[in-house]
């Protein structure tokens, strides 16, 4: 069986083009309920509450929720999320 030649695409790259790309990424605080409770004074259940019904952004890792920091610093500055559903009212 003959060996195949696997190449990683990140080692065609040169040194400096990569470390450009991974300067570029910008990872989101993402922080469980508890501290963002703990540090925005609102409580647990209600922070709960907002993950429920997607008013906030989050991800669920097994039976925990992470909340985006950035996110929730904008949502409670403008009350919206980034993404809006229609929720039907259309009173002009």
């Amino acid at each position: 069986m003959a060996k195949k030649n696997i190449t990683n695409n990140t080692n065609n790259l040169p040194e400096q083009e990569f470390n450009f790309i991974v300067s570029d990424v910008r990872i989101p605080r993402m922080v469980p309920l508890q501290t963002l409770a703990d540090e925005s004074g609102i409580s647990y259940k209600a922070l709960w509450q907002m993950c429920k019904q997607n008013k906030i952004v989050h991800i669920k890792s097994g039976n925990k929720f992470l909340v985006n920091v950035d996110k929730f610093i904008e949502f409670l500055n403008t009350g919206e999320t980034e993404v809006e559903g229609n929720d039907g009212d259309n009173t002009a």
